[in-house]
C-alpha cells in the first residue's frame, strides 16, 4: 500500500510559477528527422525547409508533498516497467500519448544517457529510462529515470550541481536539484530535474512540455509503505 502524501506549495513552485507567467504557452511538435536518447534536437520543418517551433509552458516537475517527521521515506523501489511510474491516463495531453522508447530515439537495446546519477549508481541496481518522444518531433519530448544510487553519496554529488545554475534544496525529505532554461535554438523552456532521497535517484528531463505536478505522481509510484 503506498503512503499517499499532503500536497503544499514550495518555494521552487513558486519559483516555476513566476516563470510561466513569461507567457509561454504549450505547443504541439513540428516534424523533423529522429533525434538521440533524450537529447533534444534542431531539425527544419518539412513545409518552409527552416527551424520551426512554438512557445511552450514552464517544465513543472517540481514536488510539492509535505514533509512529515518522523516517516521513513527511505522505501524506495524502481517500478517494474515504464506504465508503472507514471498514473494511467493522467499525463495523456502533456506528454503519455507520444511512442514510448521508441527506438530511433532510445536506441535498440535501450542506452540509458550519463547524468548526474552515473557517479554514485550502485553496479547491481536496478533501472528504468523512460522516453516519451515522437521520432518526427523537433524538440518536443520527455524521459524518466529511475535508478539504485549510494544514499551515503548521492546527495553530495546532486550538490555539485548548483555551481552549474541548479537551484538545490531540500523537498519530500530528499534533495531536489533543478534547472528551467530557455532552449538555445527554439523558443520553448527546458527542464531538468534531479530528486534523490534514500538509494532512488529519479532524473526528469525535458522540453516544450508542461508538467506541474509530475514529481509527485512519480514519487507516489516509487516510494511505497
Amino acid at each position: 500500500m503506498r503512503r499517499r502524501a499532503r500536497t503544499t506549495t514550495s518555494g521552487i513552485t513558486a519559483t516555476l510559477t513566476a516563470a510561466l507567467a513569461i507567457g509561454l504557452a504549450l505547443s504541439g511538435c513540428a516534424q523533423s528527422a529522429p533525434a538521440g536518447p533524450g537529447t533534444p534536437s534542431a531539425t527544419t520543418a518539412e513545409s518552409t525547409g527552416t527551424p520551426s517551433a512554438s512557445p511552450s509552458s514552464t517544465p513543472e516537475p517540481t514536488s510539492t508533498i509535505t514533509q512529515v517527521p518522523g516517516v521513513d521515506y527511505d522505501g524506495g523501489t524502481v517500478p517494474a516497467s515504464c506504465t508503472d511510474l507514471i498514473t494511467p491516463g493522467k499525463w495523456d495531453k502533456a506528454f503519455a500519448s507520444a511512442p514510448l522508447n521508441d527506438p530511433s530515439v532510445v536506441g535498440d537495446p535501450i542506452a540509458t544517457p550519463k547524468s548526474a546519477f552515473t557517479p554514485v549508481l550502485q553496479a547491481d541496481g536496478k533501472r528504468l529510462y523512460c522516453v516519451w518522444r515522437d521520432p518526427q518531433a523537433d524538440i518536443t519530448f520527455l524521459s524518466i529515470a529511475v535508478d539504485v544510487v549510494d544514499s551515503a553519496t548521492a546527495s553530495t554529488e546532486l550538490q555539485k550541481l548548483s555551481a552549474k545554475g541548479y537551484d538545490c534544496g531540500t523537498e519530500a525529505e530528499g534533495l531536489q536539484c533543478q534547472k528551467i532554461s530557455d532552449n538555445p535554438q527554439y523558443p520553448v523552456t527546458d527542464g531538468d530535474t534531479y530528486f534523490t532521497r534514500g538509494d532512488i535517484g529519479i532524473h526528469i528531463q525535458q522540453s516544450n512540455t508542461e508538467t506541474s505536478g509530475l514529481l509527485d505522481d512519480v514519487m507516489e509510484h516509487v516510494f511505497t509503505a
